[in-house]
Parts: C-alpha cells; sequence; structure tokens
C-alpha cells in the first residue's frame, strides 16, 4: 500500500489474479466527490466482473464507468472507474469493494479489497467546533400548554416566511430578474429577526428560487444531494460555482436537520456566501 497526501493505492494478489485500486483524493470536504480507479490483470481462461452497486458504506455512486478489458500477453487486463460523493461528515472509510472472478476450469472467487481510510471535513471547518448541538427532550404530554404554545408558534413563523417569500417573489414588480428578487429578498432577510432555523430555511429557500429561474434547475423540489448531482450535468454553473454552492446548502442543512446553533457571525458568513453566489453567477455585471 502507497499513500500520498492526495490519493491512495492498494495493490494486493489472489493467485494470479493482480489487482491495485486507487483512490483520489482520501482529504475531501463533505459533498465533495472522490475517483476510485480499479485495474486488474488475470491469465487467459479467468473472467473478472465488479457488482453492481449503488454505496460503497457511507459513500454514494455518482457515475461508473468500465472500461474494454484489454487482451495482455499475459491474459487480460480490466479497469473499472467510479465517482461516489458523500454527505456524511461522519464517514471514515470507503469499504465494501471486491472483484468476482471465474475460471474456464469451473472455479469463482472473489477478491475483497481491504477498505481506504478517508478524512471527511465538514463545510463548517473549524466553526463546527464552536457550534453545540440541541439535547432531545424527553417526552411531553400531546397538546399540552406548550404544546399548542408552539403550534402557535410554528403557525406564525410559517405564515411570516409565506408572507416574506411571497412579498419578493410575487411583488408589485414581476419584471424583476432573478438575481433582483433574490438579493431583494435577502436584504428583507437580514432585517426579519427570525430565528435560526427559519433563518437558514428562508435564506435556503431564496437560493433555490433563484437558481430555478437563473438556470432553469428544479432546486426547490429535490433534496441537497439530488439537487447537487443534477447540478453537476449543468453546463451553465462553473465547477468553482457548484463547489460554493454545495458548501453553503450542506451548511444549510446542518442548521435546519442536524440542529447546529451557529453563532451571528457564521450567520454573517451564510447571507455573505449567498450573495456573493447570485451576483457571481448573475446574468447582471457585478
Amino acid at each position: 500500500m502507497c499513500t500520498t497526501a492526495s490519493a491512495e493505492t492498494v495493490r494486493l494478489s489472489e493467485g494470479e489474479l493482480v489487482v491495485a485500486v486507487t483512490l483520489t483524493p482520501t482529504h475531501i470536504t463533505v459533498g465533495d466527490s472522490v475517483s476510485l480507479l480499479i485495474e486488474a490483470n488475470a491469465p487467459a481462461g479467468f473472467s473478472l466482473s465488479l457488482p453492481d452497486k449503488d454505496t460503497y458504506g457511507e459513500f454514494t455512486v455518482v457515475a461508473s464507468k468500465q472500461l474494454l478489458d484489454i487482451p495482455t500477453s499475459e491474459g487480460r487486463s480490466w479497469t473499472w472507474s467510479i465517482q461516489l460523493d458523500t454527505f456524511d461528515a461522519q464517514a471514515i472509510s470507503l469499504e465494501g469493494i471486491a472483484i468476482d472472478w471465474n475460471s474456464d476450469k469451473g472455479k469463482t472467487g472473489t477478491l475483497a479489497i481491504p477498505s481506504f481510510e478517508v478524512n471527511v471535513q465538514s463545510v463548517a471547518g473549524n466553526d463546527l467546533q464552536s457550534m453545540s448541538i440541541r439535547d432531545i427532550k424527553g417526552a411531553v404530554p400531546l397538546l399540552s400548554k406548550s404544546s399548542i404554545l408552539g403550534f402557535i408558534a410554528s403557525g406564525v413563523t410559517g405564515i411570516a416566511l409565506i408572507v416574506l417569500l411571497v412579498r419578493f417573489y410575487k411583488g408589485n414588480k414581476p419584471l424583476l430578474s432573478p438575481h433582483e428578487k433574490a438579493i431583494k429578498a435577502i436584504a428583507e432577510l437580514k432585517h426579519s429577526n427570525l430565528d435560526v432555523q427559519p433563518f437558514y430555511t428562508t435564506l435556503s429557500d431564496i437560493v433555490r428560487h433563484y437558481l430555478e429561474g437563473r438556470f432553469q434547475i428544479p432546486a426547490t423540489g429535490q433534496t441537497t444531494r439530488e439537487f447537487l448531482n443534477d447540478a453537476k450535468q449543468n453546463t451553465r454553473l462553473e465547477h468553482c460555482d457548484r463547489e460554493s454552492l454545495g458548501t453553503f446548502l450542506v451548511a444549510a442543512d446542518l442548521v435546519k436537520f442536524a440542529r447546529h446553533e451557529p453563532t451571528a457571525n457564521i450567520n454573517d458568513e451564510a447571507i455573505y456566501q449567498a450573495e456573493a453566489f447570485i451576483v457571481e453567477t448573475s446574468e447582471e455585471p457585478a
């Protein structure tokens, strides 16, 4: 096994079957993709196959391609190229890779590839250490006084969100461009005094509505993973734009679903990232 800062290669053999597997890179930010290259050589009379899988541990297969097996002086050579990604910042390894083989003499077997150690960095970076996660509360009576107050508060917040979005996406200026609508909505959000989760939900929705209007990408009806996978196929979005967008949306999901409590500075940074992305990808000159 040989390792560099950005790649790791595992070489192993079973009888006359020789395999080299390379993972690039081994240090990533959550949401980024990694490349898995599998190269195998076997003597004449052998046939190799890679099981068709959608996931390898915490990693999801984004794209997979098998090149034609090529005759060599010692037999045949097989090559597989696989692109994977993960949105789990707790993932520490890529595992479950195996090659099935059979020979013309009726023998069969499976060569299991050792797991790769992977360092997955949260999009929150070092700021994640300053965030707290709310403890789960114990059971409370259904329809208690606090529950009723909670329903009322949720209803008021929901109405506020709807009014905010309607006001800026269907306001008095229907000819506003997606870029102008988004910037105006963000300006209003800055003064809305919403709680943390409604704040990030609204900011994420503003960016998603902008993407639908600007790039005709169905962003509002998809999960972050589904949307980012589709965005990779959209040639109108530059690679650097997709990376910054993925960082922003995954960070917003951490707050909305993992209940991270960002500081005021991180909230300001989220606003800045959203505005910067919109301005840099808008049709109007910045």
